[in-house]
């Protein structure tokens, strides 16, 4: 579509200047002028020069719809990508949300549950929540994401300062999730490292730094959003 349009812009443009030049030739003044140099009473520059510099012009114009077309191309390739990284931190977002107020609902019918960290043979890890032999709680901890922001964040910025901006915004957002991820799995591994804060996770004060600081991440991954796709940050990815 946009290529179509440059085009029919081009066209456009061509024949314009190519009207002013039929309209310069056919003029009384410029066939006077060309008698006068053929008869060497004028002097103009040599064919040779004008021709230079037209095709310089020409040159320049040509680049320069070159270089636009590169950077509009590589701005949506950043904005998809971007906006991709963002719908699997939604979903990052949603399960650590989940998470907190999960362990807080089973605090009043299960106050001696025990929170554990598991990590399976995949690698992944998992949150397992225990009172007695009752399974509580069995939940993979979502890993949070910036590969696209960290390989990206240079060729916004040279390209569009709103979206830089708002790319900085939305990350701190992410890597305040990140450390939110961090604590909670320090928490779990409190009595497994013998940590001076309390082992149990509910005891920590961790669940309302979390509830707190996530609530200030998803706004700014929203406007991100909203500025690379048009729609607000709704549907996450998993995978």
């Amino acid at each position: 579509m946009v290529g179509a349009i440059f085009a029919v812009a081009l066209l456009a443009f061509a024949y314009i200047i190519f009207s002013f030049s039929l309209e310069v030739v056919s003029s009384p003044k410029f066939s006077s002028l060309a008698d006068k140099v053929a008869s060497g009473k004028a002097n103009i520059l040599p064919a040779t020069v004008i021709v230079a510099i037209l095709l310089f012009i020409v040159k320049e114009v040509l680049e320069f719809f070159k270089k636009n077309r590169e950077s509009r191309r590589k701005l949506f390739a950043y904005k998809s990508l971007i906006s991709e990284e963002l719908e699997f931190n939604l979903w990052s977002y949603k399960r650590l949300v989940g998470i907190v107020n999960d362990i807080e609902a089973q605090e009043e019918d299960h106050p001696n549950a025990r929170y554990t960290l598991l990590i399976k043979e995949s690698g992944k890890e998992y949150i397992h929540g225990y009172d007695g032999d009752e399974l509580l709680e069995s939940s993979l901890i979502p890993v949070v994401h910036d590969k696209c922001y960290e390989k990206f964040i240079s060729g916004i910025a040279e390209l569009d300062a709103n979206l830089f901006n708002l790319a900085q915004s939305s990350y701190e957002g992410v890597r305040t999730m990140a450390h939110v991820r961090g604590g909670l799995i320090k928490g779990l591994l409190a009595e497994k490292n013998n940590e001076p804060f309390p082992h149990d996770i509910r005891k920590s004060g961790f669940l309302d730094y979390a509830k707190r600081e996530l609530e200030r991440t998803y706004n700014p991954m929203n406007k991100l959003y909203k500025e690379c796709t048009g729609n607000e940050l709704q549907e996450h990815r998993v995978r």
